[in-house]
């Protein structure tokens, strides 16, 4: 079994709300991620961008697409371990 501990820049597999995730546009299964920010006008004018809420960005290793998530849904699993025996 795989774990779910998020890793920058490493390889993974990934499962939203419990499924299997792969790549909308190639079909790839192996991503890497980092932090979005969600910039809105208001705080760029006062210069505190860095307040403004950020997603995730999960990105395929194969097109480089990014999909963006918000909230908790998302989880990272090993290549080597697989996705987890319930994910569907």
């Amino acid at each position: 079994m795989g774990t779910s501990k998020r890793g920058k820049n490493r390889v993974a597999l990934v499962t939203v709300a419990g499924r299997r995730f792969s790549c909308l546009v190639c079909g790839q299964r192996e991503f890497t991620s980092r932090e979005i920010l969600l910039n809105t006008p208001g705080l760029e004018l006062l210069d505190l961008a860095w307040a403004n809420r950020s997603s995730l960005g999960v990105i395929c290793m194969a097109c480089g697409y990014v999909h963006e998530f918000v909230g908790n849904a998302v989880e990272f699993w090993t290549t080597a371990g697989g996705y987890p025996e319930n994910a569907t």
